[in-house]
């Protein structure tokens, strides 16, 4: 089993995310695990570890949310 053991996912926020700048554009956006299944496959890596982006009690549902809306 091959685990990618550091991922964020998040909902792109100009203010809260507000350290990402305009030269930073290729993140300046949101990602979440549609955006990352096809390349776990592609690459044969059967899950991933996601890591908070945020530390907030809303961050940790918005990722045990997910975890439970995706098999990987």
């Amino acid at each position: 089993m091959r685990i990618d053991s550091h991922q964020h996912f998040w909902h792109f926020d100009p203010v809260r995310d507000s350290w990402i700048t305009d030269q930073m554009e290729v993140i300046r956006r949101d990602f979440l695990p549609q955006d990352l299944e096809f390349i776990l496959q592609r690459n044969e890596i059967d899950g991933c570890i996601a890591v908070q982006a945020d530390q907030s009690p809303s961050e940790t549902e918005f990722l045990v949310r997910l975890a439970h809306q995706h098999p990987f």
